[in-house]
């Protein structure tokens, strides 16, 4: 089983985007017993802060494994609770990619910690595969008043997709671009607008590990 983590600011288009991903990654195929194709087994864990989590409403009603995790953040009081439900994916639906959709405060370099001590070797590939998702058209404003914060949700990200690219000018781009560069240099980053249909080679370039290329 491959993890992904996919985390960003509130309103950076997780959802929209995380909708294309999964239809993305079940038009891929995998081997069955008899060596045969089968189609992929996709899981996916919702973690809202609130009672009522309408994203995994919709998600669910596309026919895919849903597990919702609410009132809380799953990079801190909801963290043993993740490493539960994900023992019970893999005894149950045995899922060829895990799908994670954090809550805007997550930090992905302490849900990564936390997955990794918590969950048993046997049930993933041993990598945890980061995705941050970030506005574009809103990205100056983050960084001017809420810096730390983003520079905290980079500290581990794998792929950094720049989102929303059809509302903000070249010029503007080119700038997000250079102020992320600032904050992690070497970080693979993609750029789409989730809101209009992405091309299957800008998806493999968002799931696939940097470090293995």
């Amino acid at each position: 089983m491959r993890i992904i983590l996919l985390s960003g600011f509130l309103g950076s288009g997780k959802t929209t985007l995380l909708i294309q991903l999964i239809d993305y990654l079940s038009r891929q195929t995998f081997k069955d017993d008899s060596g045969g194709e089968r189609a992929a087994r996709i899981a996916i864990i919702e973690n809202e802060i609130g009672s009522i989590n309408l994203d995994s409403k919709m998600l669910s009603g596309k026919g895919f494994a849903m597990r919702e995790m609410l009132s809380g953040c799953i990079c801190c009081s909801l963290q043993d609770n993740l490493a539960i439900e994900i023992t019970k994916i893999t005894e149950t639906i045995d899922p060829d990619w895990l799908v994670i959709e954090a809550t805007g405060l997550a930090s992905a370099r302490e849900v990564t910690a936390g997955l990794k001590s918590a969950i048993d070797d046997r049930y993933y590939d041993g990598d945890i595969h980061s995705i941050v998702l970030v506005d574009a058209s809103r990205l100056p404003m983050l960084l001017e008043k809420t810096k730390t914060m983003v520079s905290r949700q980079l500290e581990r990200v794998d792929v950094l997709v720049l989102n929303k690219i059809d509302l903000v000018s070249d010029e503007e781009k080119s700038n997000c671009y250079e102020r992320l560069r600032e904050i992690k240099p070497d970080t693979r980053m993609v750029e789409m607008s989730a809101e209009k249909d992405v091309a299957d080679d800008t998806w493999q370039q968002v799931v696939t590990d940097p470090k293995a290329g």
